[in-house]
């Protein structure tokens, strides 16, 4: 089953699971504000580190520790994960190459083959009770080196990619790199529209602001939805990870969405936040970017301080919780939950104008 296929399979499991009532092994009272009996809305993260903490901290492949465990998963209703390949900077002294790439995929392999509740990559259906596996890659500045290598990473199923982590590379200058006179180089935005050429979409979630104006036109061309997997409202915590409301825009009218990530300064700009600032953030982000935008990008085990009350996966119902509580239906919680993630990991170059003109549409 190609990606688009399997991201509508699990589509379909959601909206079943909402509209029919979960399994009984995916009931749980804290699924939603709609009382005891209403099911558990269930979580398509854009962005969880464990594959940095496996592959360079040494954490077990069974992930029975950090924020993303295997119980935490299941008791956060987790349908769907991204499990970003990470290239730190600093990887090697001469900085990440392309064979660390396939290392770290690799691992992420080893991590589903050790957790049966982690449906393999590219698994042919999606099964309730069972998590769905995709790709991104964080930080792409090795592939400068040969911008045709990535296309075999593509095909391996990677949906998401950032031409940059931390610093600027010859791809692109980074939101907290040092000051540039560039946004996206000659060759990164050869690799972007390369990217978008092989079906899959740039995240731009650590790229400069001169970069994600330089990605505007080319993804426009492509007809592709801009993606930030885990950033929040610039607005709210003046941060240069976040983004703009400018930015929330352009990401709304390509169809695109703005995953929320948990880090408390990227929350409030601090270095405590709660769930009340997290709320603060959706609020934001819907009013500038509409509730068809916004999702969950979570960074959990990418060695943040996640907001009290938001401590591991196991909390996101609380957070469905609360936003049904101040007067979110369900139908937007569930789009901000999943299905607007699921929406930009099904797009595919073929189907760029429906993915975007259908944006507004959940």
């Amino acid at each position: 089953m190609s990606a688009g296929g399997r991201v509508r399979a699990l589509l379909a499991v959601t909206c079943a699971a909402g509209a029919l009532g979960a399994p009984r092994s995916l009931r749980g009272d804290a699924g939603g504000a709609g009382g005891a009996g209403e099911p558990p809305v269930h979580v398509v993260d854009l962005h969880v580190d464990v594959p940095w903490q496996v592959h360079f901290k040494g954490r077990d492949a069974r992930l029975d520790e950090g924020h993303a465990r295997r119980d935490t998963l299941v008791a956060g209703h987790y349908l769907g994960i991204v499990l970003p390949i990470y290239l730190p900077d600093r990887a090697r002294p001469e900085g990440p190459q392309i064979e660390d790439a396939s290392a770290i995929l690799a691992t992420i392999e080893a991590i589903i083959a050790a957790n049966p509740v982690l449906l393999p990559l590219g698994a042919a259906r999606a099964e309730p009770g069972r998590i769905s596996t995709f790709l991104s890659i964080e930080g792409a500045g090795a592939f400068a080196a040969d911008i045709a290598q990535i296309d075999r990473f593509i095909a391996r199923g990677v949906r998401l990619i950032s031409p940059n982590h931390a610093q600027n590379t010859r791809l692109s200058s980074s939101a907290t790199g040092e000051p540039a006179a560039f946004g996206l180089t000659e060759l990164g935005k050869r690799f972007c529209e390369r990217v978008y050429a092989q079906g899959a979409l740039i995240d731009v979630s650590h790229i400069s602001d001169a970069a994600f104006a330089d990605l505007v036109p080319i993804a426009a061309a492509h007809g592709a939805p801009i993606v930030a997997t885990h950033s929040n409202a610039r607005a709210v915590a003046n941060r240069p990870r976040n983004l703009t409301d400018e930015q929330l825009r352009h990401i709304a009218r390509s169809g695109g969405v703005a995953g929320l990530n948990f880090h408390a300064p990227f929350v409030n700009g601090a270095g405590k936040a709660d769930l009340d600032d997290v709320l603060a953030q959706v609020d934001h982000m819907v009013r500038v970017a509409g509730v068809d935008h916004v999702a969950i990008g979570s960074d959990f085990d990418g060695g943040i301080i996640p907001p009290k009350g938001l401590d591991d996966a196991s909390a996101l119902p609380a957070l469905a919780a609360r936003l049904r509580r101040r007067g979110m239906s369900r139908d937007d919680v569930e789009k901000i939950f999943s299905r607007n993630a699921l929406r930009v990991l099904g797009w595919r170059r073929s189907t760029a104008r429906g993915s975007a003109a259908g944006g507004a549409g959940g």
